[in-house]
C-alpha cells in the first residue's frame, strides 16, 4: 500500500463515529456563512469569499481545502443612498440631512447564496454544494433576527488508483467508492450593530444508507450542531476589539471550542488570536483595501503531538464586495 496513514488519519478525524466531518477553518468568522445559511444578506452588497487552507504542512496527506461563497441581499433598504429622484422633483426642496444611525435599521428583506466546498486529504476527496435563503425581520429598533437554511448534495470519492490494497475485497474501502449524500442545514442569527449571536444545525438528513451495521460499515453524514457569537467593544474613536466564540459539536457527541479575540483599527485594518482547545494556537491579520477587495492570512501553531510531523497550518481568505453601492470599507454587521 503506498499511503495507508492518510486514509486511517481522515477517516478516524471525519468518518468515525467519534469525528468531525466538516473542513475547519481559523478565519471561519470572515465567513460566518460557510456555518450559518441565515448569514445570506445580512449586508448591503454583494459577498464573494475564496478561502484555502494548507493544514499539517509536512505531513503526506495532510488535508487541503478550499471553498468558494456568494450571498446576497434582495429587497435590502439603503436609507442612506442618494436619492433617484430627478433634479425637478428635487428642486425647490429643503435638503435634510442624513442620520447615520439609519444605517443600523433594517428593513425586512430577503437573502440568497451559494457555497461550493472541496477537502482533500490522502486518497480521499470531499466535494459540497449548497445553495441557501433566508428572511431578515427586525425584533427592535436596532436589533434583527434573521433565519436560512441551506440544500445541496455532499459527494465522497476515493482515489483507488495510488491505492495498493492487502484485503481487495475490504467492504470498508469499497464503501467509499464515490458516494453522494443530500445536505440540509438550517439556522438562526439574532444580531445588532455590537453583537450577533447564532445557532445552525448541517447534514441533518439521514437516509436508510446511513445505517451502520457491525460486518457491514456504511459512510453516514452526522449531523453538527454550531453556536458562534461575537461582541464589538469600542476602545477608541478607531479602536474596535471583538472577541468570539465557536462551539461545534457533531452528533456523536465530540465537540470543538474556538475563542478568538480580534483588533480592528480604523476599519482597514486588523490583527487576532485564537484558540482551538486541544488543537491550535492561531495569530492572523488582515486589510481592508478599499470598499471592494479585501485579505487576511492566518497561520495555526499545532499544540498536540501532530506538531512533530508537520510544520502546522496556513489560511488565506480573499473577499470581494460587489454592487457596494455605500462604498463600505468594513462589514456593517459582521466584523
Amino acid at each position: 500500500m503506498k499511503t495507508l496513514l492518510p486514509i486511517i488519519l481522515f477517516c478516524c478525524v471525519c468518518f468515525s463515529v467519534a469525528g468531525q466531518q466538516r473542513p475547519q477553518f481559523t478565519q471561519y468568522f470572515q465567513n460566518n456563512y460557510l456555518l450559518n445559511p441565515a448569514v445570506a444578506g445580512i449586508e448591503s452588497y454583494t459577498d464573494i469569499r475564496l478561502g484555502f487552507r494548507n493544514q499539517w504542512v509536512g505531513l503526506e496527506g495532510a488535508p487541503r481545502s478550499l471553498y468558494a461563497s456568494i450571498q446576497a441581499s434582495l429587497n435590502k433598504n439603503d436609507r442612506n443612498l442618494p436619492s433617484k429622484k430627478s433634479r425637478a422633483q428635487e428642486f425647490g426642496k429643503r435638503k435634510t440631512s442624513v442620520n447615520k444611525n439609519n444605517r443600523f435599521h433594517v428593513k425586512p428583506h430577503h437573502g440568497i447564496g451559494a457555497v461550493a466546498q472541496m477537502d482533500q486529504a490522502g486518497l480521499l476527496t470531499m466535494t459540497s454544494f449548497n445553495v441557501s435563503y433566508s428572511y431578515h425581520l427586525p425584533l427592535t429598533g436596532s436589533l434583527n433576527l434573521s433565519s436560512g437554511f441551506n440544500t445541496g448534495f455532499v459527494h465522497y470519492r476515493l482515489n483507488r488508483k495510488d491505492l495498493d490494497l492487502v484485503t481487495p475485497d475490504d467492504p470498508f474501502l469499497i464503501e467509499f467508492n464515490n458516494i453522494n449524500k443530500l445536505d440540509l442545514g438550517v439556522g438562526l442569527w439574532l444580531y445588532n450593530r455590537d453583537f450577533y449571536v447564532g445557532v445552525s444545525g448541517i447534514q441533518l438528513i439521514r437516509s436508510k444508507s446511513d445505517i451502520s451495521f457491525a460486518n457491514n460499515p456504511r459512510a453516514s453524514l452526522q449531523p453538527h450542531y454550531i453556536a458562534t457569537a461575537g461582541v464589538k467593544f469600542p476602545i477608541h474613536k478607531n479602536l474596535n476589539v471583538i472577541p468570539s466564540v465557536l462551539v461545534k459539536m457533531a452528533e456523536s457527541g465530540m465537540t470543538t471550542v474556538d475563542a478568538n479575540a480580534k483588533m480592528i483599527f480604523a476599519d482597514r485594518y486588523w490583527t487576532g488570536v485564537s484558540y482551538r482547545h486541544l488543537d491550535a494556537a492561531s495569530v492572523m491579520a488582515g486589510i481592508n483595501v478599499n470598499y471592494f477587495f479585501d485579505v487576511s492570512y492566518s497561520y495555526d501553531f499545532t499544540t498536540t503531538d501532530m506538531s512533530r510531523v508537520s510544520a502546522n497550518s496556513h489560511e488565506i481568505v480573499v473577499g470581494f464586495k460587489v454592487n457596494n453601492k455605500r462604498r463600505t470599507i468594513c462589514p456593517e454587521w459582521i466584523w
